[in-house]
């Protein structure tokens, strides 16, 4: 699910309330059919992956070290956690013999995404959370991290749902797309309901980038 909206609809806030990083003011938010507010939060986070925009990896660590982060805090034998990040590694398309042991910040913006993706997939959360990923990325690296996008989810199927400002991302990249619209959830739907509404707040966005709301 691809949440879209002007910025300050709320996209990152619900996003957090997911993993608890913020608790609701009222109503509920369920993971698993159960209250996060029931969840314990430390469980509820290192059970679901997060990925922000540049990747947010931890400076003093090493690629290798970043991506072992939460099979560590799960006292993962060490050869498991070894080969994991090789694993991961080749999964996003960066040998583990050149970047295993380099620093983010000799890394290229999308060499960074593509760590960060690494890290969240770690011990293969049932859910992941995606907060405007791509979206400091040059066309070129970006269109590759889409594809690799949708090799991910072809290959080992998860909940996702990505924050993005971009609906020609969110309708190429999701099955349902949820609009906000300063706070207020006023659409959800397939990509391809979605660029039919005739909703005048949604057919704006549809503007912002240049698609039509009647496409099929």
């Amino acid at each position: 699910m691809a949440l879209v909206g002007r910025s300050g609809s709320g996209k990152t806030t619900l996003l957090r309330l997911v993993n608890r990083l913020l608790d609701a003011d009222s109503g509920e938010v369920l993971v698993d059919g159960i209250s996060t507010r029931a969840w314990d939060p430390v469980e509820l986070r290192r059970r679901t992956g997060y990925v922000i925009q540049d990747a947010g990896l931890f400076p003093h660590l090493t690629v290798a070290d970043n991506i072992a982060t939460v099979p560590r805090l799960l006292e993962w034998p060490a050869a498991r956690v070894s080969a994991r990040v090789d694993e991961l590694l080749m999964l996003v398309g960066l040998d583990p013999a050149v970047f295993r042991g380099r620093w983010p910040d000799e890394l290229s913006g999308g060499q960074r995404q593509r760590a960060g993706l690494a890290r969240a997939l770690a011990v293969d959360p049932p859910l992941l959370l995606m907060d405007e990923p791509f979206g400091a990325l040059d066309p070129i690296t970006k269109a590759e991290l889409h594809v690799e996008f949708h090799r991910q989810q072809g290959t080992r199927h998860r909940s996702v749902i990505l924050v993005t400002h971009d609906m020609a991302e969110a309708c190429a990249l999701a099955d349902q797309i949820a609009v906000l619209h300063e706070g207020e959830l006023i659409a959800c739907e397939s990509p391809e309901t979605i660029m039919a509404s005739e909703d005048p707040r949604v057919r704006a966005l549809m503007a912002m980038v240049g698609l039509k709301a009647d496409a099929t």
